[in-house]
């Protein structure tokens, strides 16, 4: 029940001193997968989850034919919000378990069969975006996949679920505005939508004060605790940020003053930075006019 629970939202807290590691767990492949299925359902969030249950509804009853209108009517559509939270969540999902089956094969994922090795490599994908479990010792995973570990920590889950991170529309975004600005497009056009300027500009506030706070977080515990090692803390900063709940370690050996930047980083990351500027900044009116607009040279 506590797994159950912790999983589903996304909180990693494990009542075995090991998480999902511990001896006796590590190679219960079937426990693990219904782990990620439970915490990557409860990391979709809730408007998507019920996007998703309406569509397959409808198909099913669209199948069946219990009602003979719905064959008169198009069959329901998942939202923009739903696909694009689903297209990114599977790609990052998927690139993640290739490059940490690849890097890990030998590494961490060596006393598993190949059965074993494709489970905990689905695992090792999924559980940094907020979920916290670990299936395989984290302080021996090689350089590459903590760096992999770190973007998909800063990511995080998805809006209005019960994740963290900057949330995958955010990174869709940013990733669809690039892309848009090296085609030459002037707007971001997906799924025969058109993604609104305000999005736009609320997903990369979003990514700059994320960094901004993870940044300060990294500089102050560097000064508290010299002696843990940039990788280590930083590693902490993003998890804390995201509320992933993964460490390398040091957690339990930081100093009083870290442990409270931790927790500082940890409540801005899940609150979100941007809701507390908007909550603590005065609103302007509405103003009837505009000033002439300019480029700015940027590159």
């Amino acid at each position: 029940m506590f797994h159950a629970v912790s999983a589903y939202c996304n909180a990693g807290f494990s009542t075995l001193s090991q998480s999902i590691y511990e001896t006796g767990f590590r190679f219960n492949y079937t426990l693990q997968l219904i782990i990620v299925a439970t915490f990557v359902l409860g990391g979709l969030g809730f408007p998507i989850v019920v996007n998703i249950t309406s569509y397959l509804k409808h198909k099913v009853l669209y199948f069946l034919r219990f009602n003979s209108k719905i064959k008169n009517h198009k069959p329901w559509m998942l939202n923009i919000n739903s696909r694009i939270t689903l297209v990114t969540t599977l790609s990052l999902t998927a690139t993640a378990f290739v490059f940490f089956l690849i890097l890990e094969y030998n590494n961490t994922l060596a006393e598993h069969s190949l059965y074993g090795k494709l489970v905990n490599a689905l695992f090792g994908a999924a559980t940094p975006r907020t979920a916290g479990f670990n299936s395989v010792d984290m302080t021996a995973l090689a350089f590459p996949t903590i760096m992999i570990t770190f973007l998909l920590m800063w990511i995080g889950a998805s809006p209005a679920s019960t994740g963290g991170g900057i949330k995958t529309s955010t990174f869709a975004i940013a990733t669809l505005n690039i892309l848009s600005l090296a085609k030459g497009k002037q707007r971001i056009e997906i799924f025969r939508r058109e993604i609104a300027d305000i999005s736009v500009k609320r997903a990369f506030a979003t990514i700059a004060l994320s960094l901004i706070i993870i940044g300060f977080g990294v500089i102050l515990i560097t000064i508290f605790d010299p002696e843990k090692g940039l990788l280590n803390i930083a590693f902490e900063c993003f998890s804390a940020y995201s509320t992933v709940g993964l460490s390398l370690g040091i957690t339990g050996s930081l100093s009083t003053a870290s442990k409270l930047v931790v927790i500082v980083v940890m409540f801005v990351g899940r609150v979100s930075m941007l809701s507390i500027i908007v909550a603590i900044f005065k609103k302007i009116k509405h103003k009837n006019y505009r000033y002439p607009s300019e480029e700015i040279t940027i590159n």
